[in-house]
């Protein structure tokens, strides 16, 4: 074997070891370490009068990082307050959506796009969905400055829900990022992007919306 070939050997063989130490720290589970999220609380609640399932309002939510849960929560508050019966559910535990007088979808989203649950779920629920009111509310960091443009660009996330089944009404609302809740994967891509720990949830806004839900909700 002449020096060339050793060396090209030689360099094949560093290659294919330094690959196969990549793959063992995959599988070790090293990697996934940048992108592992942080376990975050989902909430589910009911409020209001006990009675039949035909007079209870759904709070479907999808969250990532707990944010959009605590929205939902306000919102329940808000309208058991008013007298509604209401259920606080994550989207993905929800298994029979036709069983309520009306429903309300919310989502936070990820990488400029709804989280996935919330858009199986109304996919899935189309038909139920299609006879019942329905709203839908949308968290996100865009609305961290309040200006038309904004709104109408977090209305926008709507779309994909709102082609499937029209809502009675939308509710944009601000979120809030928390280093804490993120994987350092995310953390890096918020930071590249300008974003900045902060909460801009306007607890104002999400409750006069829900103020007015109850008789477009609730109407016959």
């Amino acid at each position: 074997m002449n020096e060339k070939a050793k060396i090209t050997r030689r360099r094949f063989l560093v290659s294919a070891g330094g690959a196969a130490g990549a793959a063992a720290l995959a599988c070790c589970g090293l990697t996934g370490l940048a992108a592992r999220q942080p376990a975050a609380e989902m909430t589910e609640s009911s409020c209001g009068e006990e009675g039949g399932m035909e007079n209870r309002v759904l709070i479907a939510y999808a969250s990532q990082c707990g944010s959009t849960g605590e929205v939902a929560q306000a919102i329940g508050q808000t309208l058991c307050a008013a007298g509604v019966t209401v259920d606080v559910r994550q989207a993905k535990d929800v298994t029979d959506a036709g069983a309520y007088r009306a429903v309300i979808v919310g989502s936070a989203v990820y990488r400029f796009r709804l989280l996935p649950e919330a858009v199986e779920f109304v996919s899935a629920n189309r038909e139920v969905l299609s006879r019942v009111p329905v709203a839908y509310f949308v968290v996100c960091g865009t609305l961290q400055e309040d200006t038309p443009e904004k709104r109408q660009k977090a209305a926008a996330y709507l779309t994909p829900l709102g082609e499937m089944v029209q809502p009675v009404d939308e509710g944009l609302f601000a979120g809030r990022i928390d280093y804490a809740k993120l994987s350092f994967l995310n953390q890096l891509i918020v930071r590249v992007m300008g974003g900045v720990e902060g909460d801009w949830r306007d607890w104002d806004a999400v409750h006069a919306w829900t103020e007015r839900l109850p008789s477009a909700m609730l109407a016959a």
